[in-house]
């Protein structure tokens, strides 16, 4: 074996000889960026809330796109808004047409903006001595009013907060017979609240996570059983049901998020605080402070202790419009940037390295996510292969779920692609929703310098690879006699013989159950069109060996 380095700035090229089979090695680091980045779904949030004209003006007090586009180029860089929609006016009748067509408004204008969207429906905005929400028949009309615009517009709903019950819709003064008030809450109207959260789990798409304002909501009435990364992400009430925290860092277990038994107790450590610290690994946790506690000399409102706690319990968003003091503080203290840096997820490139082997290559990536929480929605990782003639491109699925990106991360996978040409690499990161999935603004840009494309929403690796699918006796000895591509793929997929002769092929699902069975030759397109979506397997039959193949 003989091994030759050649280094030239950052990146190292081994030159590897195993007989007559030649293996080049190219491994690149990547410089972290301390920018902070308008990636969707994290960071500051502004809050909104609907006047009374909305429920009789078409077009009257929507969300402005030129706002929303201010909003998410200035020095915060926010990319979700918080909308408060005030149901005062339906008290006692259905939500009217008016007010419908400017919620679809909204949705519009945020989409045209390329923001997010946190919604939350309350019918009363102060503390009163009358009933602060319809009866729950009412509500649960409104609530089937509301499924069809929610499932319309999923594709830019971050989350829905299970308002509906009680002031600000916080679940707490209500005024109410059946739901109980002022936390002296019956069972039958712990029932009754179940109503409401179980209506809105039917109505609301399962990728919209709901979000309740204290632990209490969720532990009652759906078990203390916390989450796993074996029973998150299902279609399930408890891996659905996030938080919010309209009371952040403030007294009284920040005013009934977490159960404490007096004022100045400090929440951390608690059960409900560890339970909610838990939880939020897998959901999102957003919110907002609401005042300056004065218990152990301000401590806990302090810009250090707001970093600790948005970390403790993995915060994926926060409001920046409340509560002023608090802002005043965090920034004289020096720690704004930080938050705003790095509440969410900041996912930071640190290396890869490239092995190819004249026709296929192996990827490997190393990254972190120094943010404060995981990414909470599903979202595909793709490798780019952009042709240096034809800009032609390529798009190869990697097999990853950036919502476990935590800390460190190590991902390895080989690429057989089929490919003959010199390539550019880079890493996509689109939106899971068809219509967004190409527009740059919803896609993720690594907290690195010099590797984003505006225009295309890609990450370069700053990596070239020459490929060569041209076949020889090696090619037939060492890849199994033949190679697919592209793969992953959403209808064909081409079968390349590295022989020219006839064999049969049999094509097997992830549970080993036979799907289909045919004879092919040289190259044989194959329609995987009417195949579910997942993974699957093709040999030749009667050998062991097997190419995995992917359908998206």
């Amino acid at each position: 074996m003989i091994k030759v380095f050649f280094l030239k700035k950052s990146l190292v090229f081994t030159l590897l000889l195993y007989s007559c089979t030649l293996v080049l090695a190219q491994s690149t680091n990547y410089t972290t960026s301390t920018d902070i980045i308008a990636n969707p779904e994290r960071g500051l949030q502004k809050y909104s809330i609907t006047s009374s004209d909305y429920a009789t003006t078409t077009d009257y007090n929507n969300l402005s796109v030129a706002t929303l586009n201010n909003w998410k180029t200035s020095t915060d860089k926010v990319t979700v808004v918080y909308r408060y929609f005030l149901l005062d006016a339906f008290l006692n009748s259905d939500i009217n047409a008016t007010f419908l067509e400017n919620i679809q408004g909204d949705f519009d204008n945020v989409r045209n903006a390329g923001l997010k969207i946190i919604v939350r429906f309350s019918y009363s905005n102060s503390q009163g001595t009358t009933a602060q929400q319809p009866t729950k028949s009412q509500i649960l009309t409104h609530i089937s009013q509301l499924s069809p615009i929610l499932n319309t517009n999923k594709d830019v709903i971050f989350s829905v907060q299970a308002g509906f019950i009680g002031t600000w819709g916080e679940w707490y003064y209500t005024n109410s017979t059946e739901f109980g008030t002022d936390g002296n809450i019956s069972e039958i109207q712990w029932a009754n609240r179940k109503e409401i959260i179980d209506a809105m789990l039917a109505a609301i798409p399962i990728e919209i996570p709901i979000q309740v304002r204290y632990a209490g909501i969720k532990t009652k009435m759906y078990s203390t059983t916390q989450l796993t990364e074996q029973t998150a992400y299902q279609n399930t009430p408890n891996a659905r049901i996030g938080f919010y925290n309209d009371a952040f860092l403030n007294d009284y277990g920040d005013q009934g998020t977490y159960s404490v038994s007096s004022q100045c107790e400090n929440p951390v450590g608690a059960i409900d605080y560890s339970y909610i610290a838990n939880e939020t690994k897998y959901l999102p946790m957003t919110g907002e402070t609401n005042g300056l506690n004065t218990c152990d000399n301000g401590f806990r409102t302090s810009g250090a202790n707001a970093l600790n706690e948005l970390n403790l319990t993995n915060w994926t968003t926060i409001n920046r419009d409340y509560y002023t003091p608090f802002w005043t503080q965090v920034i004289n203290s020096g720690h704004y940037n930080d938050i705003v840096k790095n509440i969410g997820y900041r996912f930071v490139l640190n290396s890869s390295t490239i092995t190819t082997n004249t026709s296929d290559f192996d990827l490997t990536i190393d990254l972190s996510n120094v943010g404060y929480a995981r990414h909470f929605k599903e979202r595909n990782v793709y490798l780019i292969l952009k042709n240096t003639i034809t800009d032609e491109i390529t798009t190869a699925l990697i097999d990853t779920d950036i919502r476990t990106w935590e800390s460190s991360v190590s991902i390895t996978q080989n690429f057989n692609l089929g490919l003959t040409g010199t390539f550019q690499l880079y890493l996509w990161l689109p939106d899971k929703e068809t219509n967004l999935a190409m527009n740059p603004d919803y896609s993720i840009q690594f907290a690195n310098t010099n590797i984003w494309e505006t225009e295309t929403g890609y990450n370069s690796l700053l990596q070239t690879i020459t490929l060569d699918s041209t076949l020889s006796v090696d090619d037939i000895l060492n890849n199994n006699h033949f190679s697919i591509y592209p793969n992953p793929s959403s209808d064909f997929i081409t079968l390349k013989l590295k022989e020219s002769k006839e064999v049969r092929i049999q094509i097997f699902d992830i549970y080993g159950q036979l799907i289909e069975e045919v004879s092919i030759f040289d190259d044989y397109t194959l329609d995987v069109s009417n195949l579910e979506n997942g993974v699957y397997f093709i040999r030749f039959k009667n050998k062991l060996f097997a190419h995995k193949f992917i359908k998206q």
